[in-house]
């Protein structure tokens, strides 16, 4: 930033650079939604959760684009990554990201289409700055979660991508193809400013978080070399009162679960399991009961957990230990020889995996101690799954840049606070990235019927991208 540029700065901002950067992305409104309707067509549905389209007006075969010029058909080809293997057709995440290639291709982005799962595309792009600047990146996913009944979408079609004058709609628009194809945008603004950057400007356009296959998503482009000074994941992060908030953290979970053994035995003999000097285990356990021992010694320590764990950005009571599925027993005419629940357990950014998950065997230690049965035939606990939180200082320096980039666009936001879901910003940080999380989009709608992106934090959404940018890796020429 040169002299005259740095009077002008004020708070982080340049006032002037600004309303250039706002012109600009407001220039590329129309094709902007244009884009985001048409990813928002294409079904990409993560491949784990075993939804088929009906080939129906929004499927990937009969999808038509009138911005990147692809005709039904042809939505991209996917060139070879694999000994013997031909190009074909993309379908799915990755013809999200052969869409999202072309327009990168027309603004001189290097990039490319990488697979670590074949059939999967992840888009990985580098935006080549002049040097002497910071690099800044920016990754979301192209994956979506199946729409679920079609009845619930109130006769909307699911992928319709249909714009009126306030919303995209269709499922993907919220989480998260807006912020992926805003931040496309947002440089295309630049370039189309004439503001050359300093520092380059990366992109990850992944396949598979919503199942957490970042060994094919994220991660996998992370060692590739898709790499910068920091990130920001455009995950929507905006609400009807707090528009635009900046995460730097994220819960960890967990998934568990415990199952214990009784002993089955017929109903009429229950008399014996209960009754006080009756023949107890030589005829029957119940498991049920066992069961619930468990279970309450878990609710209890949820219970003290509402004091225990805590982190300033979080509101009490948000790291609990959900109880979600229960199943057991054979028949209405048997004492239950079986009991299993399932957990998903939340902690802290600040907290390990490793001493949740002693604290939580512990507890159920603990508990089988006081029980004879329990004791000699204690529960089994299996851990099924972990996604691991993430915690940036807020007081990194990316941080308070795009908070000046926030509030440069929508003075009411910029609020500083902890993403109560996950996301792969997990994954960055292990890698040592700084990152943070924000994007357009009310997370009230994301994973519901009738998804639906607000067009106005659409375009503030691109403004915000751009801006940073320009403060993050700095500005040659203006």
């Amino acid at each position: 930033m040169d002299k005259a540029m740095r009077d002008q700065y004020e708070g982080g901002v340049d006032r002037a650079l600004i309303e250039r950067i706002s012109c600009s992305v407001e220039s590329l409104r129309g094709d902007l939604l244009a884009a985001v309707s048409d990813v928002v067509k294409i079904e990409s549905v993560t491949p784990e959760f075993g939804w088929d389209d009906d080939g129906g007006a929004g499927s990937a075969a009969s999808f038509q684009s009138a911005d990147a010029g692809i005709h039904p058909g042809e939505i991209g080809v996917i060139h070879g990554t694999h000994p013997g293997e031909t190009n074909r057709i993309c379908k799915g995440e990755s013809a999200v990201a052969c869409y999202t290639k072309t327009i990168l291709d027309g603004m001189g982005v290097q990039c490319e289409l990488y697979e670590k799962e074949q059939g999967r595309a992840n888009l990985c792009g580098r935006y080549r700055g002049v040097g002497g600047g910071r690099s800044l990146l920016f990754n979301g996913h192209t994956d979506v979660v199946p729409p679920g009944d079609p009845a619930d979408w109130h006769g909307e079609p699911p992928f319709s991508g249909r714009i009126d004058e306030q919303y995209i709609y269709g499922r993907g628009s919220v989480d998260m193809k807006s912020g992926n194809i805003a931040a496309v945008f947002a440089l295309k603004a630049l370039i189309s400013a004439g503001i050359r950057l300093k520092g380059d400007v990366v992109f990850q356009h992944v396949v598979g978080e919503e199942c957490k296959r970042n060994d094919a998503g994220t991660t996998a482009c992370i060692e590739r070399g898709y790499t910068a000074d920091a990130a920001i994941v455009c995950e929507p992060t905006c609400t009807e009162g707090a528009p635009f908030m900046i995460h730097v953290a994220s819960l960890g979970v967990l998934e568990m679960k415990w199952s214990v053994r009784g002993k089955a035995c017929h109903v009429g003999l229950r008399r014996e399991v209960v009754r006080e000097g009756g023949a107890g285990a030589a005829i029957g356990v119940d498991a049920f009961e066992k069961g619930m021992r468990v279970y309450n010694a878990l609710k209890e320590l949820e219970q003290r957990w509402a004091q225990s764990k805590a982190h300033p950005l979080y509101p009490a009571g948000q790291f609990c230990i959900n109880a979600a599925t229960v199943k057991g027993g054979i028949g209405p005419s048997f004492v239950p020889p079986d009991m299993e629940m399932s957990y998903a357990i939340t902690y802290p950014p600040q907290a390990s995996a490793s001493d949740i998950q002693k604290e939580i065997e512990d507890c159920i230690q603990d508990v089988c101690l006081e029980d004879s049965w329990l004791r000699d035939n204690p529960p089994e606990i299996k851990w099924d799954f972990h996604w691991p939180s993430f915690d940036t200082n807020p007081e990194e320096s990316v941080c308070c840049v795009l908070q000046d980039a926030v509030r440069a666009v929508c003075p009411e936001g910029g609020d500083i606070r902890g993403f109560s879901a996950v996301c792969d910003a997990s994954f960055l940080q292990e890698k040592g990235i700084p990152v943070l999380v924000l994007g357009p989009g009310d997370m009230k709608y994301t994973h519901g019927a009738s998804e639906k992106a607000a067009i106005s934090q659409i375009v503030d959404a691109a403004k915000i991208y751009a801006i940073a940018m320009a403060l993050w890796c700095g500005i040659a020429e203006i």
